[in-house]
């Protein structure tokens, strides 16, 4: 959320800087916001803010969405319930999206999230932890 806001009061802020430099209204003359003839300037260089801004946000949100998998395989101490719950929404098609269509969402596809569990699962079996934490836990040993 905070990005996303510093995203938008940055594009602003080059608008601003571009119209009192004189860039934006390719003209000799200093306009201001008032000025309806920059009205195309300001909303090209809008534009791009927005396309590149959302481009980041989405980067920084599949980034975090990452970690917050990462910091739930070790709450739990495995992946398995992880997998299953995945595969269920893909299944039920309540996670519809994959590989291709993932440049439209800021989660991580449905496939990848999966197959970082498994290989998360694998590192730890190679590291000799396994998964009966559940286990320990339950009987009080």
């Amino acid at each position: 959320m905070l990005t996303t806001c510093l995203t938008f009061f940055g594009t602003f802020w080059i608008i601003d800087a571009g119209i009192s430099s004189g860039v934006v209204s390719f003209t000799t003359e200093n306009r201001s916001w008032a000025d309806l003839g920059l009205l195309p300037a300001i909303l090209l260089i809008w534009s791009f803010g927005y396309i590149y801004g959302a481009i980041f946000v989405a980067m920084l949100a599949r980034k975090q969405e990452k970690a917050a998998d990462l910091y739930g395989w070790k709450l739990i101490g495995g992946v398995d319930h992880f997998i299953s719950a995945m595969q269920k929404c893909t299944d039920l098609n309540l996670i519809v999206f994959d590989k291709n269509s993932q440049w439209k969402y800021a989660h991580p596809a449905t496939a990848v999230r999966i197959e970082a569990a498994k290989e998360y699962a694998r590192t730890r079996e190679a590291a000799g932890v396994t998964a009966t934490v559940a286990v320990t836990a339950q009987t009080g040993d």
